[in-house]
């Protein structure tokens, strides 16, 4: 209320009047005065919010815990071959157990939102229970450091156990699908491992004949390479340094020998050169000693003579021709006496045995001489019949001729030992050489035989794990998942919360009401108490009469309630729109508004 008080100053008397205050009073007037803006806007949201509460379908919630137990034999026995954390898994169930395939035979066995058919797409429905679908993972602090792992927290922990919840209208259909989407957890989960499990076995399993085929690659590769280094293996390099010593000494053992029998032989040849081939042999009665040559040549002789006596039949005749033929098969000569061609050849053997003593059969003189004695043994013997070569008689001639060519061919053989010898040391002294070589490429063949072999060995080993692990999984010894809290029946519902919707309307209705008069008031000009008047006018109010109210007054009051109403109107509508698309579709809202009605009337 205003105070007006009166200045006296020089130039007269003044009325001063203060700006009303709105207090408490005020606004409370205003409420009074403009009741029916509170009133009836606040009962209206208040209403809608109760309908809302109460036609509102209930949801129910059905839930199953799903514990995560470790495999029953110590890893320390049996390695799974199933590796990753439990939470990982389950995100890779969820992608598989929440996808649209799964949802929709799911949808399809328990007939699910079939309120919804026709007028959304199926994908819409998936995703209308994909949300409808709760996943929430356990953790627990564990002392094993082996097992932590951060957390989606940051905080160090183990997932131990999860929760599957799902909402609907129904509650018997909501602890059908809650129980059914646990078994298909549990299923798939069992499944997987197992798959893993088989996976990893036929993985180590085309592994190992990958490499037992690369073994036996290298294999045959090393039996090719010491087939065609026969000889010069590592293995071998100290046989072949001992036999090339050997070998060595034994050359050397054999040039003393060759030495030796050269010696031998030219001290045989000089004392051939003072002996007479010719020198005749006399026995004890004083008588010379023909050999069977010259008796032949002797009897020659006589049977000429007895021939000239008498006729080939006399028995003198015939007793001589008898021994001729028996020295002739001795001789093996013809006939006839000993030619200067037996005495030549002889002489040219003689020089060949001396030659070959001293040099090789590839040396110019004794390939002439050999080729002198051949072109002479060709030659046929004068008067048309070969004769033998008459031989020495003088027996220490003959005998120094044999030592000669004994001598000769011990030289010859001893040469050849020597030759054959030092072939087989160029042998051994190839492989010598050729040995660091070889030896490269076979420890190169027999390092990748050898990693190879190791591969193998522990390829052989995963799997033997592998199939233990595969049969653990089978008989479900391993990590499992169990349901220790299955699905219930739900008794209450979990949504709407009526009582929130409520009091959520009340609040919303007194707040409409308060601020649709506070509008109005403020948009509402004109003079309301006597306080405005003076302090509008800087008079005092002497006295009051009733409002007189003009055509344009009641104008103006009609074109301010169309504009309240207008505003009303419009709020209405923007709110049916959002409760339509946002909380519950009308035609939905009208049947069940319908049904509650007629349930109570």
């Amino acid at each position: 209320m205003s105070i007006p008080y009166i200045s006296n100053d020089n130039k007269g008397v003044s009325l001063h009047v203060m700006e009303p205050e709105k207090d408490l009073r005020y606004y409370w007037r205003a409420l009074i005065v403009r009741k029916h803006y509170f009133i009836w806007p606040a009962l209206a949201v208040m209403l809608i919010a109760i309908l809302v509460a109460l036609l509102l379908p209930s949801v129910y919630e059905s839930k199953s815990a799903i514990l995560i137990e470790e495999q029953q034999i110590p890893p320390d026995f049996v390695k799974s071959t199933v590796t990753g954390y439990a939470d990982q898994r389950i995100q890779s169930l969820n992608q598989q157990i929440l996808s649209r395939t799964r949802l929709l035979d799911i949808i399809r066995q328990f007939d699910l939102y079939s309120d919804l058919r026709g007028r959304y797409t199926q994908e819409e429905i998936v995703e209308k229970m994909r949300d409808d679908i709760n996943i929430e993972l356990i953790s627990a602090e564990v002392g094993d450091q082996k097992r932590k792992r951060p957390g989606r927290t940051g905080q160090e922990g183990v997932t131990i156990a999860f929760t599957i919840a799902y909402r609907g209208k129904n509650p018997d259909v909501v602890q059908k699908v809650a129980g059914t989407l646990a078994s298909l957890y549990l299923q798939e989960n069992l499944k997987i491992r197992e798959e893993q499990a088989k996976t990893t076995t036929k993985f180590l399993e085309t592994e190992l004949k990958e490499i037992q085929e690369r073994l036996k690659d290298i294999g045959q590769k090393i039996t090719d390479f010491k087939a065609k280094n026969e000889g010069i293996l590592p293995e071998l390099q100290q046989f072949n340094i001992s036999q090339a010593d050997r070998l060595e000494k034994e050359i050397d053992q054999l040039k003393v020998q060759i030495q030796a029998a050269e010696d031998r032989k030219i001290y045989l040849e000089g004392q051939l050169a003072s002996v007479k081939p010719d020198t005749p042999i006399i026995s004890a009665t004083g008588e010379r000693v023909l050999d069977p040559n010259s008796r032949l040549h002797q009897l020659e002789v006589v049977l000429a003579d007895l021939q000239s006596k008498f006729s080939n039949n006399h028995p003198d005749v015939i007793k001589v021709k008898r021994e001729m033929a028996e020295l002739q098969k001795l001789t093996g000569s013809p006939g006839g006496s000993p030619s200067i061609k037996r005495q030549k050849l002889t002489k040219l053997q003689a020089e060949l045995a001396a030659l070959q003593g001293r040099y090789s059969d590839q040396h110019p003189e004794v390939v002439k001489l050999k080729k002198e004695i051949a072109e002479l043994e060709k030659m046929p013997a004068s008067g048309g019949a070969a004769k033998p070569v008459e031989q020495p008689e003088n027996p220490a001639y003959v005998n120094l001729l044999t030592n000669i060519q004994a001598a000769a061919n011990d030289i010859q053989a001893l040469k050849r030992q020597r030759a054959d010898l030092e072939s087989k040391l160029r042998i051994y002294r190839q492989r010598l050489e050729d040995a660091p070589k070889v030896e490269q490429e076979y420890l190169a063949l027999t390092r990748d035989y050898q990693n190879a072999h190791a591969k193998h060995q522990e390829i052989m080993n995963k799997i033997l794990e592998a199939r233990i692990a595969e049969g653990m999984e089978e008989s479900q010894k391993g990590e499992k998942f169990t349901i220790i809290d299955p699905a219930s029946y739900p008794e209450k519902p979990v949504a709407p919360k009526r009582g929130l919707i409520a009091l959520a309307g009340l609040i919303l209705g007194l707040g409409a009401g308060l601020g649709l008069v506070a509008l109005t008031e403020n948009l509402d000009h004109s003079v309301k108490n006597t306080d405005e008047l003076a302090w509008l006018t800087g008079l005092p109010v002497l006295g009051r009469i009733t409002r007189i109210i003009t055509p344009e007054d009641l104008a103006r009051q009609k074109q301010r309630k169309r504009l309240i109403w207008s505003a009303a109107g419009v709020t209405f509508f923007v709110g049916l729109l959002i409760f339509h698309f946002f909380v519950m579709d009308l035609w939905i809202f009208y049947a069940r508004l319908e049904r509650f009605v007629g349930k109570y009337l």
